[in-house]
């Protein structure tokens, strides 16, 4: 690794602690987020005391008329997150953690959750800049690949083996043209 860029790092991890120190929690409630702004996805972290998911909503600005844009991804913290509500079924393929292969498992379409405390991150790819705010709400909906995430983050903080029929499963069919 280049000096200027272990450098860079530092000083992100510097900017990282203070923004993060402001809003009076344990470092490790921020871990989700932290993987979520660094690696991408969902993910979760429990203790005895705490709990702790993030998701992810990514939005596009497209201009038509120049043909450029950028996303925006918001990656919203829970902490002691719980159901309210869970609407529909789809049926999707999933690989988690550990396991090699993705399964065939069912989520629901649209999720509703509670949570003692709500962390939302913005990521303006057109500005550079992670913008960080507390929620006055107490309450998210997600829906679509979001509430995926959720769901399957929720299991893991209820100890929920995810499992699902395996891709092996799955037949081939030739098309005919």
């Amino acid at each position: 690794m280049k000096v200027n860029d272990m450098k860079a790092i530092l000083k992100f991890s510097t900017r990282e602690e203070a923004i993060f120190g402001k809003f009076d929690l344990p470092r490790d409630a921020f871990y989700p987020m932290i993987l979520s702004l660094k690696v991408g996805g969902a993910w979760s972290y429990s203790t005895n005391d705490l709990k702790s998911i993030s998701v992810m909503k990514v939005f596009t600005d497209y201009y038509k008329e120049s043909k450029t844009g950028h996303t925006i991804e918001e990656v919203w913290l829970l902490l002691n997150p719980e159901w309210v509500s869970k609407e529909g079924i789809v049926h999707r393929l999933e690989k988690c953690g550990g396991k090699e292969e993705r399964s065939l498992v069912t989520r629901p379409y649209s999720v509703t959750l509670r949570a003692e405390r709500i962390i939302v991150a913005s990521i303006s790819t057109a500005k550079q800049k992670i913008f960080i705010k507390e929620s006055t709400e107490k309450t998210v909906s997600f829906s679509g690949p979001s509430a995926f995430y959720a769901a399957h983050e929720m299991e893991h903080l209820d100890h929920v083996e995810i499992e699902g029929l395996p891709m092996w499963a799955f037949e081939y069919e030739k098309v005919k043209e």
